[in-house]
């Protein structure tokens, strides 16, 4: 599709309101406290969606009427929230339902507003099922970052207003928000005494009103629900060779007119210092698709990327990580054994050893209660070694049944799994292949707890796919066979899925002759 790639930014530049690697929103907002709070438990509660941190000092937060000021260098690390709010503590149900929570702001107590507040009757925001009060976000130079309101043709008509200098923090501001170009999202409801209005998930375009109201935390935790927008990342190309740099394609499924979201923006950020992290000394990039559904970049040099997508809205927001691979082959990580080494009464050792550990993003290891679902123990990031490395972890010994595997991940994002031992140190359902190397038939025995079916996955020395297919499993021992004799002489790595019984991914390597 369609590519357009429009300025490359440091830290230190700005193409927009917002700054560059951070996108802040208006993520809810009550307008209408209940009966049993205070017109002062009215909050606007602003989100960084990152992925960088913003200095949001200096911005104004606004109704029309009256403006807040936030203090100078004030900063919102990506994922965090920001609440704004007519009093100090908001007990359980009057900011969020499942505590009580502490405003980072009080504008009846900051010195930070362009007049004194109303604490009482409609408080800030014009409360009631018929009000059609905006809330905007402006930065210092009074460029808008968010607006939001009920219906644009019901807007209430704004005034003249000169910002609080914050003490001389900040530059005092003139402006009215009728005389500015701003372009609203409209929520369409009306308000309800009680609800906020909320995004439907946290950076969406969609807004509901919210009775599970969640100030300082995750939209819609309880009542649920789903974008009207998703993406589906896809590695075209996940290396960087000469003449053919790294390229993705990012699908955006969407249930109504295209025309609506496009064209979509996107900030993609390279780790060009080399540290192995996505922060402000990095190398920024914005750019526009205009074409639906795909967004296609490629030109990707080496290194890891941080990519967040945004519709023309400025919302239904997304972030996601990958890397683009030095050119070459990359092999898969090779995993020589998995044991356990060591037990005593309360603790035990496991140990493994792992080759073509060059190949290696990290391992996990991981246990589970049931066989099934598996947690984190310990994970161990690769660390610039090459060849063999042996690895030896102590847990808690318990005594009532548990298990533990190893996830291993490639520099190339793929997953492996190694056997699941059980709390005797045991292999459970594990299964081995044979011969290795192998000719024209692969074997493998493995052992079932039901009937089922298995997918599995083949993929040669370079991580690509080269067969795919099921097998059907019996309860109790089953040999399977895997014919060979298309494909070329190498190294090869088989992947079995999971089952509907609960049956873990596990991976074979081995060599075709």
């Amino acid at each position: 599709m369609f590519l357009s790639l429009c300025v490359a930014l440091t830290m230190g530049q700005s193409a927009s309101a917002q700054a560059p690697g951070g996108k802040v929103v208006i993520n809810e907002f009550m307008p209408w406290p209940s009966n049993a709070c205070a017109a002062t438990s009215e909050f606007v509660e602003l989100l960084n969606f990152g992925p960088l941190a913003v200095n949001i000092g200096c911005y104004i937060l606004t109704d029309g009427d009256y403006s807040i000021t936030i203090p100078p260098n004030t900063i919102l690390q990506p994922g965090q929230y920001y609440l704004i709010s007519g009093q100090t503590l908001l007990p359980i149900n009057c900011g969020n339902i499942d505590s009580a929570v502490h405003a980072d702001l009080n504008w009846n107590t900051c010195g930070c507003t362009s007049g004194s507040i109303p604490t009482t009757g409609d408080g800030w925001l014009t409360d009631g099922g018929s009000a059609s009060e905006q809330v905007v976000l402006l930065d210092a130079s009074l460029n808008v970052v968010d607006a939001v309101v009920r219906d644009i043709t019901l807007k209430e008509t704004s005034s003249t207003i000169t910002t609080s200098s914050v003490s001389g923090g900040c530059g005092a501001k003139v402006f009215d928000l009728d005389a500015m170009t701003i372009n609203y999202e409209m929520i369409g409801s009306s308000a309800g005494r009680a609800n906020s209005f909320a995004r439907r998930l946290d950076g969406d375009c969609d807004w509901v009103k919210q009775p599970s109201i969640s100030a300082h935390a995750t939209n819609n935790t309880h009542s649920g629900g789903a974008s009207e927008v998703t993406y589906e990342l896809n590695i075209v190309e996940a290396m960087d060779c000469t003449g053919a740099h790294g390229s993705i394609d990012i699908f955006v499924k969407f249930t109504r007119d295209y025309a609506e979201i496009f064209p979509m923006k996107y900030t993609i950020i390279r780790d060009s210092n080399g540290n192995n992290a996505i922060d402000a000394n990095d190398e920024i990039t914005i750019g526009y698709d205009s074409v639906p559904p795909n967004i296609s970049i490629d030109g990707l040099v080496q290194g890891m990327y941080s990519i967040t997508l945004e519709s023309s809205k400025g919302c239904f927001l997304a972030t996601f990580q990958f890397s683009i691979l030095n050119c070459g082959p990359v092999l898969p990580v090779r995993l020589v054994y998995f044991k356990r080494a060591e037990k005593t009464a309360t603790t035990q050792a496991f140990e493994w050893k792992l080759a073509d550990v060059e190949y290696l993003s990290s391992v996990v290891l991981e246990s589970s209660a049931d066989g099934r679902t598996f947690s984190p123990e310990r994970t161990y990031k690769a660390d610039g070694s090459t060849g063999t490395k042996v690895y030896r972890q102590s847990v808690p010994y318990q005594s009532a049944p548990s298990y533990y595997r190893l996830r291993l991940v490639g520099i190339d994002g793929k997953v492996t799994f190694s056997q699941v031992l059980n709390s005797d140190g045991l292999p459970v359902g594990s299964g081995i292949v044979w011969p290795n190397p192998a000719a024209s038939v692969l074997h493998i025995d493995l052992d079932s707890r039901a009937s089922e079916t298995r997918t599995y996955q083949l993929t040669n020395g370079q991580g690509v796919p080269v067969r795919n297919g099921q097998f059907i499993l019996q309860p109790g021992a089953n040999r399977l066979t895997l014919p060979l004799g298309s494909l070329p002489a190498g190294v090869y790595q088989l992947q079995l899925g999971t089952t509907s019984t609960g049956a873990q991914p596990i991976s074979f390597r081995f060599v075709k002759q």
